[in-house]
């Protein structure tokens, strides 16, 4: 009885295995899938869903309503309003009581209104002469312009981490390919020495290098299957998606074209961003000169008034409107305009700096690319050529190999390389379509 126990305690235990590793298996084929099959569709998808795109996004639209705040104060301002007041006290002035009729000489009080006061009416404001006002409408334009292109080069500068991420993901791919012939080459380098070892034609020493040359192999297969999940993380987050990223495009597919000189960096999104957010500095700096001119501005109200006692007698009623001009001459307020002034004019060199600095970055970062790219293309051909050559000779080796007349250091030195020759094409190529892209793209 213990025994049949044990068995049918061992066959549900393995069911239940079997059914975790089913509903494991599931879950995994359930995840969707993202497939990328070019560089456009994986800029696209990410200017559509990326986190770092929506976000940036915003900016321009937040930029846009603080233009339209500022053009608001040219604006006519109609105010609606309403008071409720208790005067327990009442407003009076002494006049002589001939003006009504009275004895000359003597004097009366004279109570100005009632002592419950309710007032409604509408007031109306529209400037018609504020520099000041006119200079922070053109910074906020500016400012407008400026969250454009600001928004422009965050996209540029997050295109160029994608582009970059994307190629090391499709290098670390072909990195796994290589190592999937070197694991081939690798099998059949120990099939036939473990032969000669059992045959004793072959050094020992040899046969167990030859082990720990298949060894190594393998472990840079889990390396290279580790870059290529590492890029496919990176993706990930920066694309901030659930779905599991297929790539389908490969790395080889590229024509070298000429590039005979660097890009234009002024056609650089982060360089109209700086012009414009020294623009925005310059009208700041208007705006503070000008807030100490004079201000003109129309104002007209109309009141309604009604004045009681709330004993049923002396109520009054009464309407009152005006329409005139204002104006504001501000002549002494501390040191606030000499500070703004001030303010304003370090911002203004600090904007010029920061615009003289970001022009130099790109110019250099442009003649960088094109450098590095024409750097690539000259060493192409002769990869090419290092890799065909590599081939001959690896091909040559497994004949020789395979016959008897090569020993395992000769072949060993080949086959390395072979690897140094195929990873340094696949590096260089990667580097070309990279610095091609980054000084052509119109991000």
């Amino acid at each position: 009885m213990e025994i049949l126990y044990s068995i049918c305690t061992k066959l549900l235990g393995m069911r239940l295995y079997l059914v975790l590793v089913l509903l494991f298996t599931a879950t995994l084929e359930s995840k969707a899938q993202l497939q990328i099959n070019n560089l456009d569709e994986l800029l696209q998808y990410a200017d559509s869903h990326a986190p770092a795109s929506l976000q940036s996004k915003i900016l321009p639209k937040m930029a846009k309503q603080d233009m339209r705040v500022q053009a608001s104060g040219l604006y006519p301002k109609i105010n609606v309003f309403g008071t409720a007041d208790y005067y327990p006290i009442i407003a009076t002035q002494v006049i002589p009581a001939e003006v009504l009729g009275g004895k000359p000489g003597t004097y009366l009080k004279a109570q100005f209104g009632l002592p419950y006061i309710f007032t409604s009416g509408a007031e109306i404001s529209m400037p018609l002469i504020s520099f000041d006002k006119w200079a922070q409408v053109a910074k906020a334009r500016a400012s407008y312009r400026q969250s454009e292109w600001s928004y422009k080069a965050a996209m540029e500068l997050f295109h160029i981490q994608l582009i970059q991420t994307y190629y090391q993901a499709l290098i670390s791919k072909e990195v796994l390919k290589l190592n999937q012939e070197n694991t081939e080459t690798a099998t059949e380098l120990s099939r036939i020495m473990e032969a000669r070892y059992k045959n004793g034609v072959v050094n020992p020493s040899d046969y167990n290098r030859t082990i720990n040359l298949n060894l190594d192999v393998q472990v840079s297969g889990i390396n290279a299957s580790k870059q290529v999940q590492l890029s496919h993380i990176a993706l990930d987050s920066m694309l901030y998606t659930k779905d599991s990223i297929i790539i389908n495009e490969d790395i080889t597919a590229f024509s070298w074209p000429l590039l005979t000189e660097a890009g234009n960096p002024t056609e650089r999104a982060g360089w109209k961003e700086a012009d414009y957010k020294l623009q925005a500095a310059q009208y700041a700096l208007r705006a503070s000169k000008d807030s100490v001119l004079p201000k003109i501005a129309l104002a007209g109200r109309y009141a309604y008034n009604f004045q009681s006692k709330f004993n049923n007698t002396g109520n009054v009623q009464f309407d009152v409107a005006n329409i005139g001009a204002r104006l504001d001459f501000p002549l002494f307020q501390g040191n606030y305009y000499r500070s703004a002034r001030n303010k304003s004019k370090l911002q203004y060199e600090l904007a010029k700096i920061d615009a003289d600095k970001t022009r130099d970055v790109l110019t250099q970062q442009q003649q960088a690319w094109y450098d590095q790219y024409n750097a690539a293309f000259m060493k192409q051909n002769l990869m090419k050529e290092k890799v065909k050559n590599a081939s001959e000779n690896l091909r040559i080796a497994k004949l020789n190999l395979k016959e008897g007349v090569m020993e395992f250091d000769e072949f060993n030195n080949i086959y390395m390389e072979y690897n140094r020759a195929r990873i340094d094409y696949l590096q260089n190529l990667a580097d070309g379509i990279l610095y091609y892209l980054l000084s052509t793209q119109k991000f």
